[in-house]
């Protein structure tokens, strides 16, 4: 296909290369025919092709393209290819491409316009000359016809040689489509001589040297300048091609499961950045597909001057004329080397190495909508090499660690009362490979700072100079390692390192080992996008990466005296569960089942006459010294267990004095008065027996801890919704999400006792 620059400026189009030039060809898939027209197409109905002739294969051809409407046609009808300045000499202004036994410089070809009965179907005749002769002669060396349907994409190709034998007649070329069933009798002679005229598909397809896919490898028409001499004419190769559908008739029996024509396919390159300093789609390919066989290896560097043209003379071999391409050339050879040459260099790199990571290729142009494959297909496990410059395909890359941690701890550490003075954080490298294949290990970002993820609590210790966000380019290799195991959380529980978040965000193979590595493969849009082709795009990774390292909580903190059993002096109840003390002790006040001198409610009224309290009214209840005033432990927050009357500020015994916890009189219960429309204090006192006493359910050593429950009172007020024991966070997009405990509030703050 003919190079184009859709730029306006002379020096900001577009490189680009040559696809075609007829005999050498390439192919897609298969799909079904858009129309049939007198035949059916072999290798759709399940049928093998008899290679032996062209019969079955031009009958194919015309189910898919339609028919050459002349039984036969005559070379030198044709416009004339000339090679100019020294015509049949050793060298010449504009030598075929094509090895013509040696010769470059052969004069007097000719190209010519076949008519079809399908308007989209378009067939070139090229009839060459491998020895010099007249132009008059009617005598060629070899005769190809290429036949192509600009809506499908099938194409069809006939090939005749004369090799050591006699010329061919160019006068009365039979038609290689003629139908052996017409009822034209001109036709069907011609397809009789068609059989032994052409070579047969057997032959062309066992025949390395014969294989056109070879050069026909990404589309049917091969340019060059020597073939566009005659562009401009009404024999000049057809327009309406480029990037379409392309695909051989009949392409399993000519591929024969890869032995015979390759399977055509084609390259291209990520996003480029030019001598400039400028980032831009690849120049080469911008107009026009670039085949992986023959485009690759010989049409493409010829046409940038990167490979000699055998038999080009020396004034063709000069800027501008030794470059082809791009078809507007910048002003000057420099500046060609300065917008190009990093193009070039890519495509090169991507023909000679497509599996490398910056080269992209079509393997099916019959479904032009499906994904490039080979480096772009889903699944593809990239390496270290790459063809493009990475910076042109870089994705941010972040570690963190979970909001949840504040600082590292050692693995038998577990008090509630540590200082938080260990930073916790994980170390990560990048090993990356340049385009010349050398390998250097990042260990420090770009302000020279080390490559490090810190716990970013407001507690959190300060780590130092770090850096945990850099840019990755395609190929890199990273590698996290495991940060230290065990860790703090704000309240002191205690954490443990369960691995990495993995995601698409960070694809590490084991998220859960000592280290997550995973490699990049660039950008999704490291390839830019084709215009003509918007839904064609590079399976590349995510917008961004982000890696987290992962925290569960574990257990509580120790506090200092935990485990103190509740009967000594240090007053801690057995009941402790890490939150304040029970509301047997606060301050020195001793446990409601322990005092000095109390021993239990069903003593007998140490200090305290049964008889001596008649009415709920009387303050004293008998004992004003004994402090009555709270039918539970007061120092717990509790003003009243349940005590109704407003003369007896409550029914518990408060100071060392008192034995008997309930007083006998015939109108009280238990530590709680029930006369004078008393409410019980709710106390059950082990043991209370005395006066009628009906033990109203104290719960601890004769006090119910005024309805809070926790073997005695449950951390004084404080509520926990876990009770007690931690659990795990739960975790969400960009990180854990740490369950929270319930809070303190004003009113469950409790009081300090109050003096009797």
């Amino acid at each position: 296909m003919r190079m184009c620059r859709p730029s306006t400026s002379a020096v900001a189009g577009v490189l680009c290369v040559l696809s075609s030039v007829l005999l050498s060809c390439t192919g897609g898939g298969t799909e079904d025919p858009p129309a049939q027209f007198d035949g059916v197409v072999l290798e759709q109905r399940g049928q093998a092709l008899d290679g032996s002739n062209i019969t079955e294969y031009a009958a194919s051809c015309r189910a898919e393209l339609g028919r050459l409407t002349d039984a036969t046609f005559n070379c030198r009808d044709g416009t004339l290819l000339h090679t100019t300045n020294t015509p049949d000499g050793a060298t010449c202004d504009k030598p075929v491409w094509l090895n013509l036994g040696g010769k470059y410089c052969v004069d007097n070809a000719r190209l010519l316009k076949l008519k079809t009965s399908n308007p989209d179907t378009e067939a070139r005749v090229i009839c060459r000359r491998y020895k010099a002769g007249p132009d008059t002669s009617e005598s060629f060396q070899d005769v190809a016809i290429v036949v192509a349907n600009k809506t499908s994409g099938a194409t069809c190709y006939f090939q005749a040689l004369s090799g050591s034998g006699p010329d061919l007649n160019g006068k009365n070329v039979p038609n290689p489509m003629a139908d052996p069933a017409s009822t034209d009798a001109a036709e069907r002679a011609a397809a009789t001589a068609a059989k032994t005229y052409y070579i047969s598909p057997k032959g062309l397809r066992d025949s390395s040297s014969l294989h056109c896919s070879k050069c026909h490898d990404s589309d049917p028409w091969m340019h060059s300048p020597y073939i566009d001499q005659v562009a401009a004419s009404a024999d000049g190769l057809p327009t309406g091609f480029k990037k379409g559908k392309y695909k051989l008739v009949e392409e399993a029996y000519l591929t024969n499961g890869g032995s015979g024509w390759p399977k055509p396919e084609t390259v291209t390159t990520a996003r480029v950045k030019d001598g400039a300093g400028d980032v831009r789609n690849q120049e080469c390919t911008a107009c026009h597909r670039i085949g992986t066989k023959n485009t690759c290896a010989d049409w493409f560097p010829k046409s940038v001057d990167k490979k000699p043209i055998p038999s080009r003379n020396a004034a063709n071999g000069v800027w501008p004329k030794s470059h082809w391409m791009p078809e507007v050339l910048p002003a000057t050879k420099a500046e060609f080397h300065t917008l190009y040459d990093n193009h070039i260099k890519a495509l090169e790199c991507c023909c000679s190495s497509p599996w490398k990571l910056g080269c992209s290729t079509f393997t099916d142009l019959t479904d032009l909508t499906k994904k490039r494959q080979g480096t772009g297909a889903a699944g593809f496990m990239p390496g270290a090499e790459k063809c493009v410059d990475g910076t042109t395909g870089v994705v941010a890359l972040g570690v963190s660690i979970a909001p949840i941690v504040v600082a590292a701890r050692g693995s038998s550490e577990s008090s509630c009362t540590s200082p938080f003075t260990a930073p916790l954080c994980a170390s990560f490298s990048i090993e990356r490979t340049d385009l010349e294949g050398n390998t250097t290990t990042l260990t420090e970002g770009p302000n020279g700072s080390p490559l490090m993820a810190c716990a970013n609590h407001p507690q959190s210790p300060y780590p130092g100079p770090h850096e945990s966000l850099l840019d990755v380019e395609p190929g890199d290799l990273v590698k996290l390692s495991t940060p230290q195991r065990y860790a703090y959380a704000d309240n002191h529980d205690l954490l443990e390192f369960v691995g990495w978040q993995v995601s698409e965000s960070c694809p590490c193979v084991d998220g859960g080992s000592t280290t997550c590595q995973f490699r990049t493969r660039g950008s999704r849009h490291w390839f830019g996008t084709d215009a003509e082709l918007p839904e064609v795009t590079y399976e590349g990774d995510p917008e961004s990466f982000h890696c987290q390292a992962l925290y569960q909580r574990t257990s509580v903190c120790q506090p200092p005296d935990a485990g103190v059993d509740a009967g000594t002096n240090a007053g801690v109840d057995a009941g402790y569960d890490g939150g304040p003390s029970d509301a047997g002790f606060d301050g020195g006040v001793r446990d409601a089942g322990f005092d000095a001198g109390v021993f239990d409610a069903g003593v007998a009224d140490a200090g305290v006459f049964d008889a001596g309290v008649f009415d709920a009214g009387v303050f004293d209840a008998g004992v004003f010294d004994a402090g009555v005033f709270d039918a539970g432990v007061f120092d717990a927050g509790v003003f009243d267990a349940g005590v109704a009357d407003a003369g007896v500020l409550d029914a518990g015994v408060f100071d060392a004095g008192a034995f008997d916890a309930g007083v006998a009189d015939a109108g009280v219960f238990d530590a709680g008065v029930f006369d004078a429309g008393v409410a019980d204090a709710g106390c059950t006192d082990a043991g209370v027996s005395d006066a009628g006493v009906a033990d109203a359910g104290c719960a601890d050593a004769g006090v119910a801890d005024a309805g809070v429950a926790d073997a005695g009172v449950s951390d004084a007020g404080v509520k926990r919704c876990d009770g007690g024991v931690s659990v795990p966070a739960q975790f969400g997009v960009g990180g854990p999400i740490p369950a929270e405990d319930c809070q303190i509030t004003a009113e469950e703050v409790p009081s300090g006792p109050e003096e009797p």
